[in-house]
């Protein structure tokens, strides 16, 4: 009997030059990506739009930044 195991891979962003690199480099292909640096609602508009472009499953950010 075989047993297929899914296996989630999320990737860790600790900057926006980071997520670029690895996007650029297509490193993000398929994948699930945390992003822990800020970001404002503009930023975060603009990476969602290019989710789809670099075929990226998921992208989550931080709200560790949150000012409540």
């Amino acid at each position: 009997m075989n047993k297929m195991s899914t296996v989630m891979k999320t990737i860790i962003c600790n900057s926006l030059q980071s997520f670029w690199d690895m996007a650029d480099n297509h490193f993000l292909e398929g994948l699930d990506v945390h992003c822990v640096f800020p970001v404002n609602d503009a930023i975060k508009d603009f990476i969602l739009a290019y989710q789809q472009q670099y075929k990226i499953r998921s992208v989550s950010f931080t709200n560790a930044f949150t000012q409540n």
